[in-house]
């Protein structure tokens, strides 16, 4: 289920003012927050979310964020799995979402079983410049795993991805990846504009989905129910 529809295109997805000045694809609501005050989310209802706009940076975790790390405020415990156990996931997923990188710049990187799926993303020519002086100074700049076709994203218009809605293609992102793989599924279907105002429950199962669209109110029961409410800021 989804509260929103399909994010169209339309000129304000390439217009600078529109995505970062007018909020013209933000939410018109506002939320509370912990202390009674309003703030306005930061948050999309499409399919795909927030990823819709993201700047498409699908990095790893390092091995040591597995691990008990000491901080200046204490040690924070370890994960019950290493990072070792996640790294075919990790490579599926890359694989999966075609992520652009590469391997040997960053020594941070942890271990990979096969190189990322495409080269990366080339720097533009200031970026060349300065990861060139970053070098001579012995710093190890390198480029980010994307995951941007950033040829399909430019033909859409010559903006920078991060921040500007997927409308026109090239950023791999929940809905043109995850979402429309599996709805690919005859199993898997998508109810669109469907605000979900209330779950239902027996004891301490939920059992069912209260939610309103086009001004009717329905509910829709299941085996197992997956709250997917993302966090904002």
């Amino acid at each position: 289920m989804e509260r929103g529809d399909w994010l169209a295109d339309c000129p304000q997805a390439r217009d600078p003012w529109a995505v970062f000045g007018s909020g013209f694809f933000s939410p018109k609501e506002s939320w509370l927050d912990a202390d009674g005050g309003s703030f306005a989310p930061n948050n999309y209802y499409h399919p795909g979310g927030n990823s819709k706009f993201y700047g498409a940076v699908l990095m790893r975790y390092r091995a040591e964020d597995f691990r008990p790390l000491r901080h200046m405020g204490g040690t924070a415990p370890g994960w019950p799995m290493s990072y070792e156990e996640f790294e075919p996931d990790y490579q599926a997923a890359e694989e999966m979402y075609q992520v652009r990188g590469a391997l040997g710049e960053d020594p941070t990187e942890p271990a990979h079983s096969r190189p990322y799926p495409h080269p990366p993303v080339p720097h533009e020519p200031d970026m060349v410049d300065l990861c060139n002086r970053l070098k001579a100074q012995g710093l190890h700049p390198g480029a980010l795993p994307l995951g941007v076709d950033i040829d399909l994203w430019l033909k859409g218009g010559a903006v920078t991805f991060d921040g500007f809605p997927n409308t026109r293609g090239g950023k791999m992102d929940a809905e043109t990846i995850g979402l429309a793989q599996a709805l690919a599924h005859p199993n898997v279907t998508l109810i669109r504009n469907a605000k979900v105002t209330k779950l239902i429950a027996v004891g301490r199962r939920v059992t069912a989905v209260e939610f309103e669209r086009g001004g009717v109110v329905e509910r829709i029961s299941a085996a197992q129910v997956c709250l997917c409410a993302g966090a904002v800021k």
